[in-house]
């Protein structure tokens, strides 16, 4: 049976043993008749054991096996200016910090580096690197540019070409070592070696399951950045976690926009879905065939009909999760009585602030993140309750064909072979750390929601401000930055963040 071709929203999105120690400059004990002269040889000599930034420094890195340059693309004819250096470089990793007798895999790494940076930011996306980025070097990190600051960034582990050799898609073989500690080892690593040719000050900052790596980075390595920022983590404490469709269609928006605005927002959303349903003999196969083939390896999920009412769920998660454009929606519904209206429909439900429609041909390119959701970081469980009632109230007929027994797992089951669904048993205790580190960390730590955001409701559980741990929340989806921030929230960002960089 031909598979399903339906992209899944995402998060728009997740450690070293003997060997993963921090990395301290050796003491040295300097002879000296007063305090003035032993401070003043001691950074001279702390000066000269830095190595100079070059490709040869780098590829004497330990576990490095290979490093390119990366040809720059302009972004735009003003730029005029780039990174002395925009460096591809492959690190041969443990497959199991546990036991490194089970094997490597080599993973990419993105430096971006410039002479004029004396501090250096990490942006851990926890996916793939996008090639696209790597070619426009810090160019792509306002902050990294704006501060001047050499940017590096790492693919994933089991993302992109950072894939241990015999992974598959349908074969629970290595799988296991997917997990946040091995990745958080990885960067470790990865960090410990590059603080050898990046000396200053480290930035460590992700967004959605590059959030979540953030936090899980200072909890078990809390050495390896000054400050750590967590945008828009979740952290949720099941493969299926409720209150993200009940805070969809009841209640987001509501500090952002308020209520009576919220409110009407949120109907024009459910108002488009079930018209979506109405016209699913006209879109059905035609989204069908042009959205992104993730596939379905379920006869009962692989169907054009279960893909279509897969896709207009989907619509009203990823429209709240990024763009929220509403007006559009309206423009397209206020449109119905004119030429082209069926045209204009499919083209904002298979928009790609929507649904991602790509003509990758690669159907497991998220395998990994699927895996890692079942094993240990949750998604949300599909609840399609809403859209059901409203069609009902609809009166027109048209109808779902997904069933409500048909909901538990279905977000695995539409991407996952039975079997790597059968392999996994989701484990609570990352969950459980990463609330406890919250409340107990020493770390300088900056977490940052939009409560405009799908996501919000399955943030970490809120906890007190301290002097080193601090909580912000802006009016804003899930593409959240520091710069959605009140002018006075972003200044003592910005605040904190100098101090912890030393600026």
């Amino acid at each position: 049976m031909k598979k399903a071709r339906v992209f899944a929203s995402l998060m728009a999105a997740v450690l070293l043993i003997a060997s993963c120690t921090k990395t301290t400059a050796d003491e040295t004990s300097i002879a000296s008749t007063s305090i003035e002269t032993t401070v003043t040889e001691a950074a001279t000599e702390e000066t000269e054991n830095i190595p100079e930034f070059s490709i040869d420094e780098v590829k004497a890195l330990d576990g490095v096996i290979s490093v390119e340059e990366i040809e720059f693309q302009a972004l735009s004819p003003e730029y005029t200016d780039q990174d002395d250096y925009n460096l591809l470089i492959v690190f041969e990793q443990p497959l199991d910090w546990n036991d490194p007798t089970k094997g490597t895999f080599q993973q990419r790494v993105q430096v971006c580096y410039n002479e004029a940076g004396r501090n250096n930011k990490l942006t851990i996306g926890g996916y793939m690197l996008d090639d696209v980025n790597m070619t426009i070097g810090s160019y792509a990190d306002v902050y990294a540019k704006k501060n001047e600051m050499n940017l590096v960034r790492i693919e994933y582990r089991f993302f992109g070409e950072s894939v241990p050799e015999g992974t598959s898609s349908n074969d629970p073989t290595n799988w296991e070592y997917l997990t946040s500690y091995n990745a958080a080892c990885d960067f470790h690593h990865v960090i410990t070696e590059l603080k050898k040719v990046l000396p200053g000050s480290w930035l460590m900052e992700g967004s959605s399951k590059g959030g979540v790596s953030t936090m899980v980075q200072s909890m078990y390595f809390p050495e390896d950045a000054d400050i750590f920022i967590a945008v828009v983590a979740p952290v949720m404490t099941g493969p299926q976690a409720d209150g993200l469709f009940e805070n969809l269609y009841e209640k987001i928006g509501n500090e952002c926009y308020g209520e009576e605005q919220a409110a009407e927002y949120r109907q024009l959303v459910l108002d488009f879905q079930v018209e979506a349903i109405k016209l699913r003999d006209q879109l059905q196969d035609r989204i069908y065939e042009n959205c992104n083939p993730i596939g379905s390896y379920d006869p009962e999920y692989a169907t054009p009909e279960i893909a279509y009412d897969y896709t207009v769920l989907t619509f009203g998660v990823t429209m709240w999760q990024y763009e929220q454009s509403f007006h559009l929606i309206s423009t397209v519904l206020d449109s119905k009585d004119e030429d082209g209206y069926i045209d204009r429909f499919y083209d904002l439900l298979s928009d790609p602030r929507g649904m991602n429609v790509t003509d990758k041909t690669d159907s497991n390119i998220l395998t990994a993140f699927w895996i890692q959701c079942l094993s240990e970081i949750g998604y949300f469980k599909a609840d399609f309750s809403y859209l059901r009632q409203a069609l009902e109230e609809d009166g027109s007929g048209a109808k779902l064909f997904v069933t409500e027994d048909m909901e538990d797992m279905f977000y695995y089951k539409t991407v996952l072979e039975p079997q790597m669904i059968e392999a996994f048993t989701f484990d609570t205790s990352l969950s459980e750390d990463l609330i406890n580190w919250s409340n107990t960390t020493s770390s300088n730590v900056i977490l940052l929601y939009g409560n405009a955001d799908v996501w919000y409701p399955l943030r970490l559980p809120d906890v007190p401000d301290r002097d080193n741990f601090h909580t912000f929340v802006a009016n804003a989806s899930h593409a959240c930055t520091i710069y959605n921030l009140e002018i006075a929230d972003m200044k003592e960002v910005m605040k904190l963040i100098d101090e912890a960089m030393g600026n």
